[in-house]
């Protein structure tokens, strides 16, 4: 609801009308928290495809890469005199060559903090000066942010211990994430406006569900007989004891999200698949998933019909 608002708000160019009179900033902001592999970069690119026509026309910038205050150079451009001066900034070179898109900062906790005042003019003026001295404007992007801050807290000893975990009511697992994500930048980054300029655009996601994460599985299924179909020109078929077998173990732990059963498929049934399919005698026949089981070895096996 909150991203479909911003949409509408920057549709109707209404984004930051209670501030000015007149339009300048950013399309809109949001600011995506909560576990890993719950779909918060999918729903950045989802937005890109939406408003832009097309799912790459975003920049990605992994804030892990922009954890030294010297990264501040590769981000918006090296100051007069230094080297790679006249190349410019990551930031502001994709912005000048794209500015209809959605710019995502993944991670953004992980970012210096001194790279994270850079974002006080981007969201306050929607504007950024780079190296050069030249002005880049953030008029027509859309601002994401993600992060995991809320998962994981340091308790009274010093200890990194698990805040929230799959399970947690939603209701609390809010009030959880959203509390560290207050702490962290009024408290150890002492940036409290930074949030104030976010204000209300942040979205807590939920861990996947069984229910999502089993339909996960049937997608990610149809994917990979797309991709057998594909590249082998096989069709793949699959009962659904096979399927049935395959969403028991991928939902079995769900604390790594999409990500987690994406992996699990990929060691139970790609894998063994590759093999069985790898070892066929004849390549005109059709492919038929008989059973997925772990040999005593604790190998996982396909058996083709």
């Amino acid at each position: 609801r909150k991203a479909l608002d911003i949409l509408i708000r920057s549709t109707t160019g209404l984004t930051a009308a209670h501030a000015s009179r007149h339009a300048g900033r950013h399309r809109g902001v949001l600011f995506l928290a909560g576990p890993t592999g719950v779909g918060k970069t999918e729903l950045a690119k989802s937005i890109t495809e939406l408003v832009f026509g097309d799912d790459r026309a975003y920049a990605r910038f992994d804030m892990s890469e922009y954890s030294s205050e010297q990264s501040e150079a590769r981000l918006i451009g090296a100051p007069p005199g230094f080297v790679g001066h006249d190349a410019g900034g990551q930031l502001t070179n994709a912005m000048r060559q794209r500015p209809f898109s959605l710019v995502l900062f993944d991670e953004i906790e992980k970012a210096h903090p001194r790279i994270l005042d850079k974002f006080l003019q981007i969201l306050e003026d929607g504007r950024l000066t780079d190296g050069r001295g030249g002005t880049v404007h953030f008029s027509e992007a859309i601002i994401v942010f993600t992060s995991n801050l809320g998962i994981y807290k340091v308790d009274e000893t010093g200890r990194r211990v698990q805040n929230v975990a799959p399970g947690t009511p939603y209701e609390e697992l809010e009030v959880r994430v959203r509390e560290e994500i207050v702490n962290h930048f009024t408290l150890t980054l002492n940036r409290p406006e930074l949030l104030n300029r976010i204000g209300d655009n942040v979205i807590v996601f939920d861990y996947i569900s069984p229910e999502i994460g089993a339909r996960l599985v049937d997608l990610y299924l149809q994917n990979v007989a797309h991709r057998v179909q594909k590249e082998l020109g096989v069709p793949l078929t699959y009962s659904d004891s096979v399927r049935s077998k395959l969403t028991e173990i991928a939902v079995a732990d769900l604390s790594l999200g999409g990500r987690g059963i994406g992996a699990t498929l990929e060691s139970s049934f790609v894998n063994p698949l590759a093999r069985a399919l790898f070892a066929r005698n004849d390549d005109s026949l059709a492919a038929n998933a008989v059973f997925v089981e772990r040999d005593p070895d604790g190998i996982w096996e396909v058996e083709l019909g």
